[in-house]
């Protein structure tokens, strides 16, 4: 179950990264068809990385875990990269 909680988030924000990197590559029409959609994709991704993320902190906590134990320390990190992945999309979208 620990390996299933620790990997979700990875493969969550991996396909984010390619997703949010594709504004900075792409231009002319693809760039603007990716730019409407891409505001609100970018928010219900990073909601969905913040919830599950958010559930496996409080899993982890009411099984007893300590603060620096794995699965909370790489939930934040997931969170953390989650928010600038999506101010990453809100910049390239502005450009």
């Amino acid at each position: 179950m620990q390996f299933s909680m620790l990997m979700v988030p990875l493969v969550m924000n991996c396909f984010y990264t390619v997703y949010s990197l594709t504004g900075w590559v792409i231009d002319g029409r693809d760039k603007l068809g990716w730019s409407l959609e891409a505001p609100t994709v970018g928010m219900w991704v990073l909601a969905g990385i913040v919830m599950f993320c958010g559930l496996v902190i409080a899993y982890a906590r009411w099984r007893g875990a300590s603060g620096r134990h794995l699965l909370i320390v790489s939930s934040v990190g997931h969170i953390v990269i989650a928010v600038l992945l999506t101010v990453s999309i809100f910049i390239s979208v502005g450009l």
